[in-house]
């Protein structure tokens, strides 16, 4: 049975998904991939509107409520809204994607793999003015960073290497070289990362393949792609048939947790559909449309509540994870950028732009 979390009493709303989760997780109507879309990204607008211009929100709370705006969801937000809006022709959202690179140039330049990220998307697909130079202003500082897990140095190989492609500058390149180095060096012998914190979750794991693959692919590096097929060939072998996937692994990929992780599992389902575009191998393909079809049956697209119809928990059941009982926007994104890239083909962010 869950724990709930301390603090003033919670409204029904929040006590009746719990319930619903006890009964069972995934029984949720599942629809085509342009339904969960728009329902996604609205719930994502949502999440940006209740910041009140100052980003997107982190996701919403059942103690809190709706949470502040982060600068990692800001500039996250800003790759996924760009393609979005051209499926969903929805023109709203380029305006929207501006709004939040523009909050994202109000901000100092920090060592960020994820802004610089976000700032590439404006500067490349909105010809936003300056941020490319900003861009370039965080991924030096990126460059000197201390990174705390392999999956944050993968992350910052990725945005340096675009960062290399956009600007044609070697120091870029040498410092995603060096990152990629660093991972490579962490890896165990079966593929498998370790993380600052035990058990590893599949977040963790996801997000430094996602940046292994995209670097490597970046800095036509072989061995860092073929590290990066073996850590995700041993998730695809973890996932159940039914698409549900253990929240954490230990070395060896054993699964440690009795929860599944959703915010991982979306990012999984990027990873396997970027190696099927690189690959053209459909056992990538099957492994990311059983996981999505999975997220899917955990999205709740019925109900008045605004806040909750739509969304998605880190985990599941919701008091699962590290983040127990909270929609999470970074899930949401991750979610749509699957989507997006299984019905068109393309891959999010692009994994090439022409020279500035």
């Amino acid at each position: 049975m869950p724990r709930l979390l301390p603090g003033p009493a919670w409204p029904p709303r929040a006590l009746r998904w719990v319930a619903s989760d006890i009964a069972g997780v995934a029984r949720q109507p599942e629809q085509d991939h342009r339904t969960h879309l728009r329902a996604s990204v609205e719930w994502l607008c949502r999440a940006q509107d209740s910041a009140r211009q100052e980003g997107l929100s982190e996701g919403w709370s059942f103690a809190a409520g709706w949470l502040p705006a982060t600068p990692a969801a800001t500039a996250a937000l800003v790759e996924t809204l760009l393609p979005a809006a051209d499926y969903l022709v929805w023109p709203e959202l380029k305006g929207r994607a501006r709004a939040l690179c523009g909050i994202l140039l109000a901000q100092p330049d920090a060592a960020s793999a994820g802004r610089v990220l976000g700032l590439i998307a404006a500067g490349m697909q909105l010809g936003e003015t300056g941020a490319l130079d900003r861009a370039a202003a965080s991924g030096r500082l990126l460059v000197d960073a201390p990174f705390e897990s392999p999956a944050a140095c993968a992350h910052a190989a990725q945005a340096l290497a675009m960062l290399g492609q956009v600007t044609g500058e070697r120091f870029f390149f040498e410092g995603a070289r060096a990152c990629l180095a660093r991972v490579a060096r962490a890896a165990t012998p079966c593929g498998w990362f370790p993380g600052p914190h035990a058990p590893v979750t599949t977040t963790q794991t996801a997000t430094a393949l996602r940046g292994l693959v995209e670097a490597a692919r970046g800095l036509e590096d072989t061995a860092g792609l073929r590290l990066a097929v073996q850590g995700a060939r041993a998730l695809r072998e973890q996932l159940e048939p039914n698409g549900r996937l253990a929240g954490a692994h230990d070395d060896g990929w054993a699964p440690v947790a009795g929860h599944a992780c959703i915010a991982g599992l979306a990012r999984m389902a990027c990873v396997w559909l970027r190696l099927a575009q690189i690959e053209n191998d459909a056992v990538w393909r099957d492994a990311a449309w059983r996981a999505l079809a999975w997220i899917k049956r955990n999205q709740r697209q019925t109900g008045d509540d605004l806040a909750l119809r739509d969304g998605l928990p880190a985990a599941v059941p919701i008091w699962g994870g590290a983040v127990p009982f909270r929609l999470d926007s970074l899930t949401l994104k991750y979610f749509a950028d699957a989507l997006m890239m299984d019905m068109v083909g393309i891959a999010i962010p692009p994994t090439e732009y022409k020279p500035a």
